[in-house]
């Protein structure tokens, strides 16, 4: 199976399953498969994108 396959299997699969794949199966292969910073500076882009900065805009004023 190419990498393409698998990226299209896990855009059909549902928000839940794509969930748990973010949250079981990352942090199962993080530490083979992120040993430069650049998967740490991506991840915390969507951190922050999508946690941090909502958070800053409603409660500190838009940090």
């Amino acid at each position: 199976m190419s990498f393409e396959d698998i990226k299209s299997l896990i855009m059909t699969l549902d928000a839940g399953d794509q969930k748990r794949l973010i949250t079981e199966i990352v942090p199962q292969v993080w530490g083979k498969a992120c040993d430069d910073p650049s998967c740490a500076c991506k991840l915390k882009e969507l951190v922050d994108r999508d946690i941090v900065r909502p958070y800053d805009e409603t409660f500190m004023g838009g940090i």
